[in-house]
């Protein structure tokens, strides 16, 4: 190679180096200069986030009565900005039965630092960052949600919502003063007052943060309960009024004013947790009904028969425990048989020919009438005894006056608080008489006015809240859903099964063969049916796994298979009915759990029938030959009644804390 070109080479690698080293210079410098930048912003975004926490701390000062202004200031950081229309909170009640105006509805205001696409906010008590299409919580707002699982506490949100107000505009320092307060709920001048008895509550926040808010929501209550809507920027978190349901303390709990418990009839119990029902039968078949009831039929209540109001019997009852009323005990109707005892807070009634074999302790009078009535256990009365003719074999204690009858036998001894009015009769007397004695003892009739009564009150919100929920979100997809609306769980197609989740359908009704199995092994199983259920034909239901089966319908129900729990419990399937429900269980199937309708006034175990479980609502009709097995096991367990299956609440404390924000 020449000299010349060797010369020319060496000046063609030091421009090749030197273009080289300048490119990545410029390349350092632009990459460095971006991260910078970056830094930079990310810098300017966490001092801002300082500065609102501190305005977070300040202004809740102010918002909760510890300070009447609070001024802060943003330290050479940039300018806050207020944006008094920036979001909006809505809080209302929701349901069937929800009326009136919003409980709040009002704008949330912000105060809010901009800067290369990202806003630091403080708003609603909490304080956000919103940038890139997503926003997220820094600090929390005044959203105070507590479950209420703890022994003796209930759900409950206490929410001072904080609604910024003024003209402030951009300024390095604001300073916060306390406006108007008023409570929204409870607001007794409104006729708003806890605990909340039914329905739900909506809260909805619509703001360019309510992804951060939806968030949040999520971690204080529970994912169901949180909705979000992009189309609005909103998020909604609804909280459900647990219907009030009584624990399961009775094979039969019923306001209806005529139960029917026809002869040859069973109520008696088990002990699922023991063993089956042919291992552990005993004899707290207890019946309780809400109000005055007449019983028309025979039968035998193998436990006790409670009665919140008059008792009126006929037609022939044997009940092996103790029958209490909170009223009057009518027996004249005849037939009625008290192995253990006999309380009423109010008279007694004995009709011709009838028998009193049991001790009764009464606070009213006891009144004789048509003759021959024949009186083998000790009475005790608050009132006057007025005889006809017939037996007293025992011991009466009143403390009022006795009237005897003429030609009536008294075996047993008087002891009358008042007199021994025989002037116009004679009645044949072997036992002692007293007269203006002690007042007798009338302790017992305490287990008559300490009563509890049971919430019979109807469910219809619980369910149409379930109803909406499910229809919004559920498990259908993937599922056997589709066929067992189609029924198409039989024959030519497999049996259908549903799996641990919440189903909804428009109907489930089975029939010719077809056969559902509710596999609880992942967890429990809800089924909502906007509609009737019914299984027919041969068409069994059973359960295979240790968790429950809750079924919620607005239609009727007509069981003529067999619904089967494991092991025999009464606790697994749950059946829920509103008070226009008519349930009835057919000729020959057996059902085993709680058949839970409280409003209903239509409920029927029909001919050969056996429920083994435990029944709450209307029962209009057990018939002969049919049977209810109560499971001891449900005597503390209460009713999944939560509307929409979220979290619940019974209290409310809503206030709304308006801040005056002005230049500082």
């Amino acid at each position: 190679m020449s000299r010349e070109a060797r010369a020319q080479s060496s000046v063609i690698g030091v421009v090749l180096i030197l273009g080289v080293v300048v490119a990545g210079t410029t390349g350092v410098l632009l990459i460095g200069g971006e991260a910078l930048r970056d830094v930079q912003d990310r810098t300017k975004a966490s001092l801002a986030e300082l500065t609102m926490s501190s305005v977070d701390a300040e202004v809740s000062e102010v918002a909760l009565g510890y300070a009447d202004s609070r001024r802060v200031s943003l330290g050479g950081r940039g300018r806050a900005t207020l944006d008094e229309s920036a979001g909006r909170i809505t809080v209302e009640r929701v349901g069937s039965n929800a009326t009136g105006p919003p409980i709040v509805n009002t704008t949330l205001g912000a105060v809010e630092y901009r800067s290369s696409g990202t806003t630091v906010a403080y708003q609603g008590g909490g304080v956000w960052r919103a940038g890139a299409g997503r926003s997220t919580m820094v600090s929390p707002p005044e959203f105070h949600y507590r479950w209420g699982t703890g022994s003796g506490s209930d759900p409950t949100l206490t929410f001072p919502i904080v609604a910024l107000r003024g003209e402030a505009g951009s300024a390095e320092a604001l300073r916060f003063e306390d406006g108007p307060t008023y409570a929204a709920f409870p607001n007794a001048s409104a006729g708003m007052a806890n605990p909340l008895s039914s329905g739900s509550v909506r809260v909805t926040v619509r703001s360019e943060y309510y992804r951060g808010w939806a968030d949040y929501f999520r971690t204080r209550t529970d994912a169901d309960t949180v909705r979000v809507y992009d189309a609005n920027r909103s998020v909604a978190v609804v909280l459900s009024v647990p219907t009030r349901g009584r624990e399961i303390g009775d094979s039969i709990a019923a306001r209806s004013p005529t139960v029917t418990v026809q002869g040859g009839a069973t109520v008696d119990s088990y002990n699922s947790s023991e063993g089956t029902y042919a291992t552990t039968r005993g004899e707290n078949g207890s019946v309780y009904v809400g109000e005055d009831l007449v019983n028309a039929g025979g039968g035998t209540i193998y436990g006790d028969m409670r009665v919140d109001g008059d008792f009126e019997g006929g037609g022939g009852i044997e009940v092996t425990g103790r029958l209490i009323a909170d009223g009057d005990a009518d027996l004249t109707g005849g037939g009625v048989t008290v192995d253990d005892e006999l309380i009423a807070d109010g008279d007694l009634r004995l009709g011709g020919g009838g028998h009193l074999d049991s001790p009764a302790t009464v606070s009213g009078r006891v009144v004789e009438t048509g003759g021959g009535v024949s009186v083998d256990a000790p009475v005790v009365a608050g009132g006057d005894y007025v005889s006809s003719s017939g037996t007293i074999g025992a011991d009466v204690h009143v403390g009022g006056d006795f009237y005897p009858a003429n030609g009536q036998n008294i075996d047993g001894d008087v002891t009358a608080a008042g007199s021994f009015e025989d002037g116009a009769v004679y009645p044949n007397v072997d036992g002692n008489v007293v007269e203006n004695g002690p007042r007798p003892n009338l302790g017992a009739v305490s287990a008559a006015r300490e009563l509890t009564p049971p919430d019979l009150r109807p469910i219809d919100d619980a369910v149409a809240t379930k109803v909406a929920a499910a229809a919004g979100s559920n498990d259908n997809d993937g599922s056997d859903a589709a066929r067992i609306e189609a029924g198409n769980c039989g024959g030519a197609h497999a049996a259908c099964t549903l799996t641990n989740g919440t189903y909804h359908l428009d109907d489930l009704e089975l029939s010719g063969g077809d056969s559902l199995t509710f596999d609880t092994t992942g967890g429990p199983v809800s089924v909502v049916v906007d509609g009737d259920v019914s299984t027919s034909g041969g068409s069994p239901v059973d359960v295979v796994g240790s968790n429950a089966v809750h079924v919620y319908a607005t239609g009727d129900y007509e069981i003529r298979t067999d619904w089967t729990s494991v092991g025999d419990r009464g606790d697994q399937i749950w059946l829920y009915g509103t008070s226009s429900s008519t349930v009835t269980v057919r000729s020959g199937a057996d059902f085993y759990g709680v058949i839970y309708a409280p409003g209903n006034q239509d409920i029927s175990v029909r001919g050969g029938a056996e429920v083994y479980g435990g029944i709450v609502g209307g029962v209009s009709d057990v018939q002969g030959g049919t049977a209810v097995h109560y499971d001891t096991v449900l005597a503390d367990q209460k009713p999944e009644l939560t509307g929409g299956g979220g979290a619940p609440v019974t209290f409310l404390h809503v206030t709304v804390n308006e801040i005056r924000v002005e230049d500082g």
